[in-house]
């Protein structure tokens, strides 16, 4: 153990040792993470509940995750130990997970999603008995969202063992609506109520950025304070390589083609949808087509995937290549292995309250990033000088700053070299220690009141 995590931990444990539940029976500080989405699984809801496990157990708590078995994107449970089985538990790293089966569906398609969380919401309360006796004396209940009803279940594991609740938007639901472009007006007009309610409900809110934190203080005016946690990154989980060791591995493994191996690589990594919008990236290789020395690669899934293709086949574009989704033990290798790496996100004004999870695991592995996105994301890119900005449809800019880029080496250094030093703050360590001083203080506060 580090001695920063020594510090923090003991810390944390001397300053709540009198809060409500912290320590029971000698149990020591234990935390229920209430997540969907979890890793084996791909995609940014994975990420985030495994970054928040691990920032909880640098603070010193013993983890549980309540999560779905995993299924997403396809909607399949493929690993045969689950065969069977409805309710199942399981440890990564220290870290029990408590898995509950869900209805076979793919994640596609808002009205889905919909079903599936409130499928695995139901499971969460039906087997509350079963989960409180794995868990034993949990001190903190922290829910996150894709929806707001994990605001509502997070707050009867809360009630129910008095501890502290903590509910993390990381998508503001119901806007996210907007993306959708659903006709359902009335549901977001429903939504807005549910959401106040949701908000309530808590004894500290978090986010993933400060324009979320701002929109929710603005348009809702929660009682709990709102704090500002960007996702962030384990720098451990992105050991140094080389470009080219990185290529001649995954070509080696036949995961990448060989004529990738000489290319400028162009990286979009991740779900494949329209709040992605990966959309402007097919239109930058078309502008691209006869430069043989670029090549466009998209590695994941999603809902556009397959319109993508289409017209990748029918412009003929060579320079663009798909990959499926591949194992986590080769996300490293996949990002080292370019030389700019793209985040694309949808142009509606509510995500510009996002900094998705591929911008920390680039950042990790010190890639120039080219950020098709405006505000928060935009500023972090544009002054810390890791990447260049381009807005929605700028087709042409995209182009030209991939052309440019790839014509001076030495800005593509500049940037490697900023993004190191960038590194550091989104660390989950350097997270861990901000957060333990906000938790504390939350803490403290709530026990003051009774």
């Amino acid at each position: 153990m580090t001695s920063i995590n020594y510090c923090i931990r003991m810390n944390l444990l001397i300053n709540t040792t009198m809060s409500r539940s912290s320590i029971k029976n000698g149990l020591g500080l234990v935390a229920l993470l209430i997540s969907l989405y979890f890793p084996p699984e791909p995609g940014g809801g994975s990420i985030t509940a495994w970054n928040r496990a691990l920032i909880l157990q640098k603070l010193g708590y013993t983890v549980f995750v309540l999560c779905g078995f995993p299924s997403y994107p396809a909607g399949k449970v493929i690993n045969p130990k689950y065969k069977g089985k409805l309710f199942y538990v399981e440890k990564i790293e220290n870290i029990t997970l408590i898995r509950l089966r869900l209805l076979p569906l793919k994640s596609k398609g808002y009205l889905r999603r919909v079903i599936l969380f409130m499928n695995f919401i139901s499971l969460s309360f039906v087997y509350i008995p079963r989960i409180l006796k794995i868990s034993n004396e949990i001190s903190l209940v922290y829910a996150l969202a894709p929806m707001l009803f994990s605001s509502f279940i997070g707050f009867i594991y809360s009630k129910i063992t008095k501890s502290f609740f903590i509910y993390e938007v990381s998508f503001l639901w119901p806007e996210e609506l907007i993306a959708f472009r659903t006709s359902l007006h009335f549901t977001l007009s429903f939504g807005k109520i549910l959401a106040k309610i949701s908000y309530t409900l808590p004894d500290m809110l978090v986010t993933i950025s400060e324009f979320a934190a701002q929109y929710l203080t603005i348009n809702y005016k929660p009682k709990a304070t709102i704090y500002a946690l960007p996702i962030g990154v384990e720098p451990s989980r992105f050991p140094a390589k080389s470009k080219e060791s990185s290529r001649k591995e995954l070509i080696e493994r036949k995961i990448f083609p060989t004529v990738l191996y000489n290319k400028f690589i162009v990286l979009y990594a991740g779900i494949i949808t329209k709040i992605t919008n990966v959309e402007n990236l097919v239109h930058a290789a078309d502008m691209l087509k006869d430069d043989n020395d670029i090549a466009f690669l998209i590695v994941g899934e999603g809902e556009e995937k397959s319109r993508l293709e289409d017209i990748k086949l029918t412009h003929k574009l060579n320079n663009l290549f798909f990959l499926p989704f591949q194992d986590s033990a080769f996300v490293p290798d996949i990002i080292s292995s370019a030389d700019v790496c793209v985040v694309p996100l949808s142009p509606d004004p509510i995500y510009n309250a996002t900094i998705p999870t591929k911008f920390f695991d680039y950042l990790a592995c010190h890639k120039p990033q080219i950020g098709i996105c405006g505000e928060e994301l935009a500023m972090i890119i544009n002054s810390n000088k890791i990447g260049l900005t381009v807005k929605d449809k700028e087709i042409d800019k995209l182009v030209g700053g991939i052309l440019s880029l790839k014509n001076s080496p030495s800005l593509i250094s500049s940037m490697e070299h900023n993004s190191h030093a960038v590194l550091q703050e989104f660390s989950l360590n350097n997270l861990a220690s901000k957060f333990n001083k906000i938790l504390k203080k939350e803490i403290m506060s709530k026990e003051k009141e009774k």
